[in-house]
């Protein structure tokens, strides 16, 4: 049967290797496009997808000190920003740390409570990174570069690195629809953020957030107060 190209970035056939590698394909540009705009990565459409957008490294820090609770090298938004930069981690790479660190949340809660905050986002961007994009570089090359982005000598990126499969049992296989639940939670979450910070939400945050339940039901009970009272209403929307 003739493949459907349109259906490459499709959640149920995506495979969600490093779509920068399909820009031959007639979906990477219609996906680079919604990642750039749901992710708050800005409008100049030339710019690489291969660093963390400002909301999304907030919400990294954030949850990576909350799973990592330890007070020794507590990540911070700049050491963030800067490994992200240096070693280009994309948006699928942390999406698919995310879904790791949930894993250990529920199945060796005792390792992210021994591993500090800087540590496990150094480590678990790389794991996801090297599981997404590797092509059988050598592994001290890569580790070394990793470890020149975090400041750290490639032994000690072995170690953690072999500490965190190891807490993890090796299991890095994710499925897709797992990986776009992860997508969608942080989509929202980016969307509400910056719309509640600026105190409007753009067309593309209603559109992120009226793909969740929660908002669906909660703006539909403000639609029907508005024009279903029998007191004249004011709604002004900033788009």
């Amino acid at each position: 049967p003739k493949m459907d190209f349109g259906d490459l970035f499709d959640e149920r056939t995506f495979t969600f290797s490093d779509f920068q590698e399909f820009t031959f394909l007639p979906g990477h540009e219609q996906w680079s496009e919604k990642v750039r705009k749901r992710l708050y990565y800005g409008l100049d459409s030339d710019s690489p997808l291969d660093a963390l957008s400002c909301p999304m490294t907030d919400i990294a820090v954030e949850l990576l000190q909350k799973s990592a609770p330890s007070p020794i090298k507590k990540l911070h938004k700049k050491y963030a920003a800067h490994v992200a930069r240096e070693a280009c981690i994309s948006p699928c790479a942390m999406m698919l740390a995310l879904i790791y660190i949930e894993r250990l949340r529920h199945r060796n809660p005792e390792y992210l409570q021994q591993i500090s905050s800087s540590d496990l986002f150094l480590i678990s961007m790389m794991v996801a990174s090297k599981y997404l994009y590797d092509e059988g570089e050598e592994e001290e090359v890569f580790n070394d570069e990793w470890g020149t982005a975090a400041k750290l000598d490639v032994q000690t990126v072995n170690t953690l690195e072999m500490n965190f499969l190891n807490a993890i049992d090796w299991n890095l296989f994710t499925e897709p629809s797992d990986f776009f639940k992860v997508l969608s939670q942080v989509e929202s979450s980016i969307a509400e953020r910056q719309g509640m910070k600026r105190g409007w939400f753009t067309y593309t945050d209603l559109c992120v957030l009226l793909e969740q339940t929660n908002w669906r039901e909660a703006l539909s009970a403000i639609y029907h107060t508005l024009f279903y009272s029998p007191v004249p209403q004011v709604l002004t929307i900033y788009l």
